[in-house]
């Protein structure tokens, strides 16, 4: 019995300084365009996250934007309305249903485009497990994460906990495909 309590404490210890250090990892991505690349990749999905990568455009020289996950009855319009953005291309991928797709189409129009290296947008929450994927695919393609930066709020403690789970789970998956 006490072997049963020491484990349990031991893994719930872990998996809190597990969480922790997500959180600090989410809080600590950068927001800003200190960088700069002319491929700028959105993940759907989130809120501002599109409105992020316009500014991103907007900000920088002439861009492509791809936005990845994209409803497959969406049109461009529907997606920029009137914004206006400074001689960037759009391009707009409806084949992702989740990260682990977004990944995939991302790879596909970067390799197609002979791409090395994407400016990634996507929320805070959710970049770490985005870059995972991504370099689980091609580990040779070069990220810059620029996250949209949440509220530090019940929301974002409840989407970072998701997400801690998922990166376990994705984690587990590439290990167990090494096999």
């Amino acid at each position: 019995m006490r072997l049963i309590s020491v484990f349990c404490l031991t893994t719930l210890v872990l998996w809190s300084i597990g969480y922790v250090v997500f959180i600090w990892n989410a809080i600590s991505y950068a927001d800003k365009y200190d960088f700069y690349s002319p491929n700028i990749v959105v993940l759907t999905g989130g809120r501002n996250r599109i409105a992020h990568a316009l500014r991103s455009v907007n900000n920088s020289r002439k861009s492509n934007i791809f936005i990845s996950g994209v409803y497959e009855k969406t049109s461009i319009e529907d997606i920029l309305g009137h914004a206006k953005i400074n001689g960037a291309h759009v391009i707009l991928g409806k084949e992702a249903k989740n990260t682990e797709g977004n990944a995939a189409e991302i790879i596909s129009w970067v390799k197609s485009n002979g791409i090395d290296e994407i400016l990634l947008i996507t929320s805070d929450y959710h970049m770490y497990r985005s870059i995972v994927e991504l370099k689980h695919v091609s580990g040779k393609l070069k990220i810059y994460p620029c996250a949209v930066k949440s509220k530090f709020d019940f929301n974002f403690l409840r989407n970072c906990i998701k997400e801690f789970h998922k990166v376990a789970y994705v984690r587990l998956k590439i290990l167990w495909n090494r096999f």
